[in-house]
């Protein structure tokens, strides 16, 4: 059993390295000759360029994951099924799942490095390739607003050499959003270990309008200058974050729909793998049905990941119950994959 496991674990492991290695050495020259023109017109120095896709590799392995995986189950499976040794297999009393056991764990496996790497990696990446893009690419030295807890600040230049920022404007925001506290007109921005330090600060209190200058003003703040200055829409926040989120009544659906779909993309994988065993049990040594099987599970997948990003988005502004409408698309799933296993005989 050990050598069959082995055997398994071989093949679908060089199907699924090398389907990952292209599918996203494929979505990494799509953006670079999207992007070749900005390249070109500010002289973007090699370093950048290699720097901004290392950091957006990890983005696009994430994206992309679920669906190799899935698709490398059907054709490392799948073409040992053609092959009959599947068949042989078995025939000797194996089921598929005793088969691909090694595959099962692999998925789970993966599943949970995904979770883990969307908190650890994946962010971080997104929030330094968007800054290089931003700030390279684009050659963009200003930043409209970023967001620290209750302080709106607004920027006109930061300085990615020494990591500064001068000429900021900060809102400060009354926690119940009634109005504005206070503003802040200070002349420089710099980044300390979880905190943003402004210096030279005009103080403006609201409504009295008294004014007051003070030589620094701390504000909390966890990140880093990346993180700061980067395009807000690739601020994903932690796990932690929007399970503290949904005991707000506020937005509720948002969260708890961000929430489910930060548990479901990753354990896609062994959704997928539930679904490509139906397709893997369908081939036979015929050519044609391999190829076939193999078009019509990725089509398959592909409206499975599509279906749960739809249902997040809806889920996001209230247009469907988040949490209903997720868990029975996933239910869903399941069942069909396993009433389909059921009647091919597992």
């Amino acid at each position: 059993m050990k050598k069959i496991h082995k055997y398994i674990t071989k093949n679908f492991l060089i199907v699924f390295l090398v389907s990952l290695i292209f599918s996203s050495l494929l979505f990494i020259l799509s953006d670079f000759f999207s992007s070749l023109s900005l390249i070109l017109e500010n002289s973007v120095s090699s370093k950048y360029i290699v720097e901004y896709y290392l950091f957006f590799l990890p983005y696009v392995m994430y994206l992309s994951m679920p669906l190799i995986f899935g698709l490398s189950v059907v054709i490392s499976l799948g073409y040992l099924s053609m092959k009959n040794e599947i068949i042989v297999m078995r025939s000797s009393g194996l089921s598929i799942f005793k088969i691909a056991y090694p595959i099962i764990i692999l998925s789970l496996l993966t599943a949970f490095i995904m979770f883990v790497g969307k908190e650890k990696l994946v962010n971080y990446g997104l929030q330094r390739s968007s800054f290089i893009k931003h700030y390279y690419f684009k050659h963009k030295e200003n930043v409209e607003w970023i967001k620290i807890s209750d302080y709106f600040l607004k920027v006109e230049r930061i300085n990615t050499k020494d990591k500064t920022a001068r000429n900021i404007t900060v809102y400060k925001v009354n926690k119940d959003f009634s109005g504005i506290g206070k503003i802040l007109e200070c002349k420089s921005l710099k980044m300390k270990k979880k905190r943003v330090i402004l210096k030279e600060c005009l103080n403006t209190e609201i409504p009295s309008m008294n004014k007051k200058r003070l030589n620094s003003v701390e504000i909390e703040f966890k990140g880093d200058f990346y993180s700061l200055f980067s395009l807000s829409k690739f601020k994903e926040p932690s796990f932690a974050y929007l399970l503290n989120k949904i005991k707000q009544a506020r937005n509720k659906d948002y969260y708890i729909s961000m929430v489910l779909f930060r548990i479901f993309y990753p354990f896609s994988c062994f959704i997928l793998t539930l679904i490509a065993f139906v397709f893997v049990l369908r081939i036979t040594p015929r050519k044609s049905g391999f190829i076939k099987n193999v078009f019509v599970s990725g089509i398959t997948f592909l409206l499975y990941i599509g279906g749960l990003e739809m249902l997040n988005s809806m889920g996001k502004y209230s247009m469907i119950n988040p949490i209903i409408s997720i868990l029975f698309f996933v239910l869903f799933w399941v069942a069909f994959s396993l009433y389909n296993l059921l009647k091919l005989g597992i």
